[in-house]
């Protein structure tokens, strides 16, 4: 009767349950059979339950594993059957039995599963709160393939679901979503230091270049969305707190990436004899305000959009308010850690861009320092005026007229700075340019 995880094993089951049918037809057949056997539904409501305790116990032997992780990876495995003989079960064997025999296969399926199923992933969880030794993929794994099996279960009707251990199945890993997140933020942090480490330039769009360490990132991060979405947590007061660790998982982890770009970003320069801009700094710079922009989206940047926003937290705000009341008090409370998680990684990009505007200080001094010896016409505010003009040029103004010898002494420092504004001003997002223009 559990042989059914087959297109043959479910044909079989089925033409087979059709010839009891017609037997227990025959009533002088029936009535040399023991009296409790002699109702079709009640033999094989009988056969159904002693079936599925022989198949899960050539499953699952819980007395020859010490261990409480081999017990979790057994567990695990045992799920993914269960899960997959339900979905068999539903879709395939249970409507034709019904109609054949009265008998519902996977409500007796449910009840026989939580018999023994359900016990052993209670004591399970219950037992790692002491040891904590459980891989976390793994008990997240088992919590999915539980879960799926519980949405399968709830269809059927109220008087089956009576009793059942399965539909509360949620408060036996509730233990565990905190491990989850902190196993999911120390493996995004691992992937990052290897992204930063493999860093190469990726065309994100037709206009801008970002570091394929950032579209990696991002990826980590989405998979930590993924993650909460599956979750599907149905407790009000314990999704409070878990939407709250979640997002400083999240947060945690676009500032860990940030910091790890920027102590990187000027590690090429030292020895150099004259800086000089590479898209490289533009592109740790573009990705720091990406990464920030994911975090809190300005209005003007409608093209970016926001990490959180796949959230939906606005949803579980309004559902938290409705239920206990604290919905509004949390989306302050995200709020403010969303903001200063954003401000923190913009006090970066100010950093960043003043560290590469005092790359140019000392090369800017050589050029004014020959340009003063070489041109006896010229005074120090000449200068200065010629450097305005060059930086003033890069905005599209060319209204400074100076003396044609004064030109020609500092057209090295126009060179110079001509070359590494273009640099910027054609690989920097604009705001950072911007900002960064400001700054030289």
């Amino acid at each position: 009767l559990m042989d059914v995880t087959t297109t043959s094993g479910v044909q079989s089951l089925t033409e087979w349950i059709q010839v009891m049918a017609k037997l227990y037809q025959l009533d002088d057949l029936v009535a040399k059979l023991p009296v409790d056997r002699r109702s079709l539904k009640t033999a094989l409501e009988g056969s159904i339950k002693m079936s599925f305790v022989k198949w899960y116990h050539s499953l699952y032997d819980m007395s020859r594993l010490k261990s409480i992780l081999l017990q979790c990876y057994a567990l695990k495995a045992v799920s993914e059957s269960c899960l997959t003989l339900c979905n068999t079960i539903q879709n395939s064997i249970s409507p034709e039995v019904k109609r054949l025999t009265g008998v519902d296969y996977l409500a007796i399926y449910v009840a026989s599963l939580d018999t023994l199923f359900s016990p052993a992933v209670m004591d399970l969880m219950e037992r790692w709160s002491q040891k904590k030794e459980l891989a976390a993929t793994t008990s997240y794994a088992l919590y999915l393939n539980t879960k799926r099996m519980c949405v399968i279960t709830k269809q059927l009707e109220a008087t089956d679901l009576k009793g059942l251990q399965l539909m509360n199945c949620q408060c036996w890993f509730k233990k565990m979503v905190p491990v989850w997140l902190n196993a999911a933020l120390v493996t995004c942090k691992e992937r990052i230091d290897r992204a930063v480490e493999e860093d190469k330039i990726a065309i994100v769009t037709d206009e801008v270049c970002y570091s394929s360490s950032l579209v990696d990132t991002l990826t980590f991060l989405h998979q930590m969305v993924d993650f909460w979405n599956n979750l599907e947590w149905t407790s009000p007061e314990e999704t409070y707190a878990f939407v709250g660790e979640l997002i400083n998982c999240i947060t945690d982890a676009a500032k860990y990436y940030v910091e790890q770009i920027y102590t990187r970003a000027f590690e090429h320069t030292s020895g150099m004899e004259q800086f000089s801009i590479t898209v490289r700094e533009c592109i740790i710079l573009n990705s720091m305000k990406h990464m920030q922009l994911m975090l809190s989206p300005e209005p003007s940047s409608s093209a970016v959009a926001g990490l959180l926003d796949e959230l939906e937290l606005h949803k579980t705000f309004d559902w938290l308010q409705q239920e206990i009341g604290i919905g509004e008090q949390g989306r302050i409370l995200v709020g403010n850690v969303v903001k200063s998680a954003a401000e923190d990684i913009g006090q970066k990009i100010t950093s960043e861009s003043e560290k590469l505007v005092m790359q140019f200080i000392p090369a800017i001094r050589v050029f004014i320092d020959e340009a003063m010896q070489a041109a006896q016409g010229a005074t120090i505010e000449q200068v200065g005026v010629y450097t305005a003009l060059r930086l003033s040029a890069v905005m599209g103004r060319n209204d400074v007229e100076l003396p044609v010898m004064t030109k020609m002494v500092l057209s090295p420092l126009g060179e110079y700075l001509n070359t590494n504004l273009k640099t910027l001003s054609s690989n920097l997002l604009f705001s950072v340019f911007r900002n960064l223009l400001e700054d030289i």
